[in-house]
């Protein structure tokens, strides 16, 4: 005969297993929210790192043009190489940036490159052989560019007339400005053959064209920062490019107290030789991007600001909207929805800056600073700062 206690046996047993899928059930629960807040918890902190290096970053900046205006004012109203001072805004200023952070400045001297506005088709033709093309290549590369960016300009290849533009679908309008990004190139027919391979990945030759040319429009390339094909494009040869190289360096040429760096075009063709071709060559910076890094711990903020330091620098005017007429404005062209930080040529003195950097962590309003500068661009990324090439100068506080 059974006793009670036997009848109990599967209840307990049953119990048990219950409780157990109960305990595992809230165990994965309990990973999973642990999980959720340690990516939110993540994110916040982040966030709070972003927004208290904001701060920094613009106070950088603004020490840096700061600096730089001083500097021009005290040097003959010219900026011709970092090496004036500016490439330690701290150091000169007797200051240094806020305990536990450290900056870094990277410059980039885009006027060192051709204008591509003030580029003629001869100077087009020229550069892209230096760059590699055969003289027929060079040809036809640049008829495409300039029947794009050129009114004056009457295509030689079919292919760049605008009747062809006007049946593709959409229809695209040749807008007859100078180019205004570099991916507005995909859509100018012959040339893009030469920049963009089959995948739309850039050719060497396109990321040559890049290095040697601006898309913004001033007068005169800085001599201090020419870009590796224009004096090839020019005629020189290596041992011209070898003395201004020995110049900088310190090897050749420079006078006992003369800076490493060239002040004049006379300097340069007291180098080279008169002979040189100097055209559309002087010494002084007109278009700047700087890289602005600043960290704290693992936390990272950085400002890549395209200051532009002479006037009149910009990009070509957009052209009207040709959309407002039926047809499809060009590929690739910034129209009127550009944020104020990108908007290309907009006059922004550099006090402006660091109070649209504060109105971004809600502080108030800031006394905006006179600087003869224009900041034509800023971007900010919170992360790990971008790649720059061998030849940019950096400097670390």
């Amino acid at each position: 005969m059974r006793s009670p206690s036997d009848f109990l046996r599967p209840r307990r047993g049953s119990v048990i297993v219950v409780v157990l899928v109960t305990l595992l059930l809230a165990s994965l629960m309990i990973v999973k929210f642990m999980e959720s807040s340690a990516v939110e918890l993540t994110l916040a902190t982040r966030r709070a790192d972003r927004d208290r290096l904001r701060e920094d970053a613009y106070g950088a900046l603004e020490t840096l043009l700061a600096v730089m205006a001083e500097i021009k004012a005290a040097d003959d109203d010219q900026l011709n190489d970092p090496g004036q001072g500016w490439n330690d805004p701290y150091g000169y200023a007797g200051e240094s940036p806020r305990e536990g952070v450290t900056v870094t400045y990277v410059f980039q001297d885009e006027s060192g490159k051709a204008s591509l506005p003030r580029m003629t088709f001869e100077e087009m033709v020229e550069l892209a052989e230096a760059l590699g093309l055969t003289e027929t290549d060079a040809k036809r590369f640049s008829d495409g560019l300039f029947a794009w960016i050129k009114e004056s300009h009457l295509p030689q290849d079919i292919e760049a007339e605008a009747s062809r533009y006007e049946r593709d679908d959409p229809p695209i309008t040749v807008p007859k400005r100078s180019l205004r990004s570099w991916d507005e190139l995909r859509a100018v027919r012959v040339a893009r053959e030469y920049v963009y391979d089959e995948d739309g990945a850039l050719t060497p030759f396109g990321a040559a064209l890049r290095a040697n040319i601006s898309l913004y429009d001033f007068d005169g390339t800085n001599v201090n920062a020419l870009a590796p094909a224009l004096g090839t494009a020019r005629g020189w040869d290596s041992v011209q490019t070898q003395q201004l190289a020995g110049y900088r360096e310190g090897r050749a040429g420079r006078k006992p107290g003369a800076p490493p760096w060239f002040r004049s075009i006379e300097d340069v063709t007291g180098v080279v030789g008169a002979n040189v071709d100097v055209q559309g060559l002087d010494a002084s910076i007109k278009l700047l991007r700087v890289t602005v890094t600043v960290r704290e711990g693992a936390a990272s903020m950085s400002l890549d600001a395209l200051l532009g330091l002479a006037e009149g620098v910009a990009l070509p005017k957009a052209a009207l909207p040709a959309g407002e007429e039926g047809v499809a404005p060009a590929p690739g062209a910034p129209g009127a929805g550009e944020t104020a930080s990108r908007a290309p040529g907009a006059r922004q003195a550099g006090g402006e800056a660091a109070a649209a950097g504060a109105a971004g962590n809600g502080g108030g309003a800031e006394e905006k600073l006179d600087y003869p500068f224009s900041i034509l661009e800023v971007i900010e990324t919170a992360g790990p700062p971008p790649a720059v090439s061998p030849e940019a100068e950096t400097t670390s506080l």
